[in-house]
């Protein structure tokens, strides 16, 4: 396996971008040269003639990724927020697999690991007969699902896994992102336990939610935060 990770989720919009940004700053922290990657960003704004990709402004924002490699870090950007599949027709582009390799193997040569963040949850298509999974084996890299915390992540998450095992893929563990803890439940309070029962994979940790991660990001130590409650050790095994 080539270094590092790929995180998907078992849906959009529960914080992937929030928990790569995490874990990069976290292992920066550490002293570890970490890159990160999202090759396909839909939904990609326009900002003075260029267009954006907003989960890497993100990651810009909160770690100290620099924007020197933008195209590198990502090569696929498709405004209409769609599963990019979908979004390239639209657009009436066609998305090119070799170039988005082509932009990871140069990452790789200039960072001890990379950390990929996918689009969507783990069956998005990215192009004609290609899912995630397939960048995922292009790629060679093993997964950590991100996961919500309340009711309804436990069928999510289990069939997430056991589609990702299915199809060859080895995964890490699992991280719950965005816990309310003011609102949390019995749900809340046993969601991990059976995720790691009915699955076999730990969960890595718990990531709490933080109203300001949304507002100013870089008003907070996603780094500290990921730390305080996510257990890295099994991530940093495959770093080397």
């Amino acid at each position: 396996m080539e270094a590092g990770i790929f995180i998907t989720g078992t849906d959009t919009g529960i914080g992937k971008t929030v928990v790569t940004a995490g874990l990069v700053a976290a292992l920066q922290q550490q002293g570890y040269n970490i890159g990160a990657m999202k090759p396909f960003q839909s939904g990609a704004v326009e900002s003075n003639g260029r267009l954006l990709a907003p989960d890497l402004e993100f990651l810009l924002k909160t770690t100290e990724l620099v924007a020197d490699g933008y195209d590198l870090m990502n090569p696929v950007r498709l405004k209409p927020p769609l599963a990019p599949s979908v979004a390239a027709e639209v657009e009436g582009v066609e998305v090119d697999i070799d170039e988005v390799e082509s932009a990871y193997n140069s990452l790789q040569q200039q960072y001890q690991s990379l950390i990929v963040e996918g689009a969507g949850g783990l069956m998005v298509p990215l192009a004609e007969n290609f899912l995630i999974p397939d960048l995922i084996k292009l790629f060679s890299l093993p997964v950590v699902v991100v996961a919500r915390p309340n009711l309804g992540t436990i069928n999510h998450t289990v069939l997430t896994v056991k589609v990702a095992r299915q199809l060859g893929l080895e995964i890490i563990g699992v991280i719950i992102n965005g816990l309310k803890e003011e609102e949390a439940g019995l749900a809340e309070e046993t969601n991990p336990e059976l995720i790691e029962e009915l699955v076999d994979i730990p969960v890595l940790g718990i990531v709490p939610y933080r109203e300001a991660i949304g507002d100013d990001p870089e008003e907070v130590d996603l780094g500290k935060l990921i730390i305080e409650n996510v257990d890295l050790e099994p991530v940093i095994e495959y770093l080397d």
